[in-house]
C-alpha cells in the first residue's frame, strides 16, 4: 500500500458481491477473468476500470489478476475517471497487460517481495492509461506474438505456431522479438512456463503440480529453472506470498474502504 495507491496480485477466488471507495483497475496476467455489477449480467474481460462505490463480484476464472485501486482525489484517478468512466459504471479494455509492461518485469513484480518493483509496473501502467493506449507499442506482430505465448498453455505453444499466428518465417521472428523485446523468443517462452507455473502455485497447485502442468520434467527442474532465471526458488515464492502479507510503504497509506453487500438489506 502507498499514499493513494494499493496493489496486489489476486486468484483462486470467486467474490462476494461487494464495493470499493477507490477506483479499481483489474488486469489480468494469463487469460481472462469473470465480472459482473449488481445489474448486469456475467461478462468475460481482459482488463476492466470500476468506478468507485460499484456494487460488483469477480470470478478470477482459474486465472492471476493484478488489481490496482487508486484513491479517487489523486490526479491519476480523476484522469483515468474522466477518460473513461464519464458515463459508465465500468469500462473493459481490450487489452493484455504486456501492451503496458513487458514479461520479465511483470513476472519479477510478481516473484519478488520487493514494493519498488511492483510500483515500477503500477506507474507504467497508470502512465498508459492517462495518455493514449494506442501509442503504447509500436509493433503490432510483436505484441500479437507476446499474447499469443501468454494465453497459450505451455505445451501447446511453439515457436513455429507463433510465427504462424503472425505472419512471419520462424527465423524473422526471433530476430524481430530480439529487436523489438530484448530478449529472445526461446527465454520469453521459458518465462512464460515459469510464470504459469507460477500462476498456477497461486490458484492453490502444489509446487510438484505446478511443474508437471507447466511442462516442466519434475519439480527440481522447475526449480532450477525458476532460481536461474529469477534468483528466487518456487519454494520461497510460496512462503513469500502467504495470505495476509501486506507491506505498508507510506506512513499515510491509502485510506481504503470494502463494503459487501447481503442480499437481506432492503
Amino acid at each position: 500500500m502507498w499514499k493513494g495507491m494499493a496493489a496486489f496480485f489476486y486468484s483462486s477466488h470467486f467474490t462476494s458481491l461487494h464495493s470499493h471507495n477507490t477506483i479499481q483497475l483489474i488486469l489480468d496476467t494469463q487469460k481472462d477473468f469473470r465480472f459482473k455489477t449488481k445489474n448486469s449480467s456475467w461478462a468475460t474481460c481482459k482488463s476492466l476500470i470500476i468506478k468507485e462505490n460499484i456494487l460488483h463480484q469477480l470470478d478470477t476464472n482459474g486465472s492471476v489478476q493484478l488489481i490496482i485501486y487508486l484513491d479517487v482525489d489523486t490526479k491519476i484517478a480523476q484522469s483515468i475517471k474522466s477518460k473513461y468512466l464519464v458515463n459508465n459504471e465500468v469500462h473493459s479494455l481490450d487489452l493484455n497487460v504486456f501492451h503496458f509492461v513487458n514479461s520479465k518485469e511483470l513476472q519479477q513484480a510478481l516473484l519478488m517481495p520487493e514494493p519498488s518493483i511492483l510500483e515500477c509496473v503500477i506507474n507504467k501502467v497508470l502512465a498508459c492509461l492517462s495518455f493514449e493506449i494506442e501509442n503504447v507499442r509500436t509493433d503490432q506482430r510483436i505484441l500479437l506474438a507476446e499474447q499469443a505465448i501468454s494465453t497459450t498453455h505451455p505445451e501447446d505453444i511453439t515457436s513455429k505456431s507463433v510465427a504462424d499466428k503472425v505472419c512471419l518465417s520462424e527465423s524473422r521472428l526471433r530476430s524481430l522479438f530480439k529487436q523489438v523485446t530484448g530478449v529472445s523468443l526461446y527465454r520469453y517462452m521459458l518465462w512464460n512456463k515459469i510464470w504459469f507455473a507460477t500462476n498456477q502455485i497461486m490458484a492453490g497447485y502444489s509446487i510438484y503440480e505446478a511443474a508437471i502442468d507447466a511442462g516442466f520434467t519434475d519439480g527440481s527442474h522447475f526449480h532450477k529453472m525458476m532460481v536461474k532465471m529469477f534468483g528466487i526458488s518456487p519454494s520461497k515464492f510460496l512462503k513469500d506470498n502467504m495470505p495476509d502479507n501486506l507491506v505498508m510503504c507510506d506512513k499515510s497509506p491509502l485510506h481504503f474502504e470494502t463494503y459487501v453487500y447481503s442480499h437481506d438489506k432492503k
